[in-house]
């Protein structure tokens, strides 16, 4: 019996409490006495990949790229880690020596931009940057090389899912003698774009 009585005044002690968990306060019915609000933090990882790893064939995308390079393809010189070569439809072939693998939202040097603003990529992904060690512009190139007239010494690209989750590649090329992300003025000749094939 006493058993019983201890547990009858346990229910009744935490039902009261719960009764009084209200403050009073509220004159809505149904409403909660206090809202949490907190920021998210987490977020969402953009698929990303090292250029050439994993795709090496690209259709052109944008104007510029359809119109000075056409389509591309990328692939590795030897192993990875050493040179890339660009190969455009165009008859325009870059080889690219890795430099640097820089976040795409830290400052390109054109203009106080970043590397995602200058090749029109996204600030969560990663640019490769890139040494050209050669670039060969045929005589069917209509407009030169990447920087037309002016010979291309930098390259920055980035390769990741879009927002419309597409595979998609980017390319900015530099001419002079700045590195792109060194804090100087560098300077940027154009931005190409493709889509995977």
């Amino acid at each position: 019996m006493r058993r019983i009585i201890l547990t009858a005044m346990a229910v009744l002690a935490l039902g009261l409490t719960a009764c009084n968990r209200s403050g009073g306060d509220s004159n809505v019915p149904g409403e909660r006495p206090q809202t949490q609000v907190e920021a998210e933090t987490r977020v969402d990882t953009v698929p990303q990949e090292e250029p050439a790893i994993a795709r090496s064939q690209w259709r052109a995308a944008n104007e510029d790229a359809r119109g000075v390079t056409g389509n591309l393809r990328v692939s590795l010189q030897g192993r990875r880690g050493g040179p890339l070569v660009f190969a455009f439809a165009t008859g325009v072939t870059v080889v690219g020596q890795p430099y640097s693998v820089v976040p795409a939202d830290s400052r390109s040097g054109v203009g106080g931009q970043s590397f995602a603003a200058v090749l029109g990529g996204d600030p969560r992904v990663d640019a490769y940057l890139y040494r050209v060690v050669s670039e060969n512009v045929t005589s069917s190139a209509p407009h030169g090389g990447l920087c037309g007239e002016a010979v291309s010494r930098f390259l920055a690209v980035s390769e990741f899912v879009d927002g419309a989750g597409r595979w998609v590649f980017k390319i900015a090329a530099f001419s002079g003698d700045t590195q792109p992300g060194s804090g100087s003025d560098a300077q940027l000749c154009n931005a190409y774009s493709y889509t995977s094939q």
